[in-house]
């Protein structure tokens, strides 16, 4: 199940996600040493184009793929980017066609193998492949009990579906796709939100969507439900928390 395609999935992303994504592309233009920018930049699975529009700080021509229509109706900077309906294993461009491909928060849904050998295609020689998540930690800023509830309430209430959880990144297993593992860099990022920002975020995780989508529970009810439960970590409407999120990047390069 694509629990991504709904328009009242992609609403809740186009409102819902926090914009990290200029950060974690700062640090990838970091590693790479970039003094220009790239020509050509693929964004796959791109939702509403939060991680595609931050390809614009480093290529000239970037593009968005995702698998669902809802989510690119939303997508950002239109006339600035060019998005296209594609699945991240069957991509409708012509080979060694880009400088970068980058993957934000994508690649645990994918066929690995064949999404390695469809972006090995697409990719020029020495081109890279950066793949990159920024993952909920449940650590509100001096509130540590708020990790206990999220343990506790929250995931045995929402547990996340089925994802692949992991994959073997050795270079001996990659090699069959041409590429080369040369780092992964963890930090972590600080994101701001009032209760109701914090709702709407959560109603954007899979582990609600997958409920919703199974008609096991509605919107309206889960939004009841946690906005009950947070009272207990935010005074009022107004309140701004701080919490960190878990940020990785693996760089990957194609080798000939």
């Amino acid at each position: 199940m694509n629990y991504f395609a709904p328009i009242t999935v992609a609403e809740r992303y186009a409102n819902g996600r926090p914009n990290f994504h200029s950060n974690t592309i700062s640090h990838v233009k970091g590693f790479l040493k970039l003094e220009h920018k790239f020509n050509s930049a693929l964004d796959i699975a791109c939702g509403t184009g939060l991680s595609t529009q931050a390809l614009l700080e480093i290529a000239s021509h970037v593009y968005g793929t995702d698998s669902s229509k809802a989510m690119l109706d939303f997508a950002l900077q239109k006339d600035k980017i060019n998005y296209q309906i594609a699945k991240a294993e069957e991509q409708a461009f012509e080979n060694n066609f880009f400088d970068l491909i980058t993957v934000c928060s994508g690649v645990h849904w994918f066929d690995i193998d064949k999404f390695l050998m469809e972006t090995s295609r697409l990719l020029k020689n020495r081109a890279w492949l950066i793949l990159y998540d920024n993952f909920f930690l449940a650590e509100m800023e001096g509130v540590p009990k708020f990790k206990e509830w999220y343990k506790t309430n929250y995931l045995k209430t929402f547990p996340a579906p089925a994802r692949i959880v992991s994959y073997n990144w050795t270079n001996e297993n990659l090699d069959k796709v041409k590429f080369n593992f040369f780092k992964e860099e963890k930090f972590s990022n600080a994101v701001s939100f009032t209760k109701n920002e914090l709702v709407l975020y959560f109603t954007t995780q899979s582990n609600i969507i997958s409920k919703v989508e199974n008609n096991e529970t509605n919107y309206r009810d889960t939004e009841i439900w946690l906005n009950g439960e947070l009272n207990a970590f935010f005074m009022n409407e107004n309140d701004t928390k701080t919490f960190l999120f878990g940020n990785w990047i693996k760089y990957l390069q194609k080798i000939s």
